[in-house]
């Protein structure tokens, strides 16, 4: 927890200092150590482990929108919620936990949801372009593919 805390406070540091590669870059690496530890982490702190994992999903969105990336925001808005949604599952999870983590993926979801409403106009065009691309990337494999086989 204490690298956690490490990572997370140079990646905040990053970022106000608008270092957005550098804070994206620290910020994935505090997300892998908050989720690496995470099982270990939930037994001896339930509360501290959901907010390591929780907060790097949150700060890596927050880079993400100030760099204009808003298609990798809403993924991590989205993957948070999905963290969440696999640890409520868990088998044997006490009651007050599965509050908390209820707690805090509806802290999320409001998040996620101010961010579409913020951003959606946004999020929505680069979707687009990104289903243009991929459309057009498929177009080409095709293409490709049938050169190969004398089509």
């Amino acid at each position: 927890m204490v690298y956690w805390q490490h990572l997370t406070r140079q990646a905040n540091e990053a970022h106000t200092r608008a270092d957005y590669v550098d804070a994206q870059e620290l910020g994935k690496k505090a997300l892998a150590c908050a989720e690496a530890t995470f099982e270990d982490d939930f037994q001896l702190d339930a509360e501290s482990a959901v907010s390591a994992v929780v907060v790097s999903y949150m700060s890596l969105a927050e880079v993400s929108i100030s760099m204009k990336e808003w298609l990798q925001a809403n993924d991590y808005f989205e993957r948070g919620v999905h963290f969440l949604q696999s640890v409520i599952v868990a088998p044997n999870i006490l009651p007050e936990h599965r509050q908390l983590i209820d707690h805090v993926a509806n802290h999320i979801r409001f998040e996620w949801e101010l961010f579409q409403q913020t951003y959606g106009n946004k999020l929505a065009v680069a979707q687009r372009i990104h289903r243009v691309n991929w459309l057009k990337q498929q177009a080409s494999t095709v293409t490709v593919w049938q050169g190969s086989y004398g089509y």
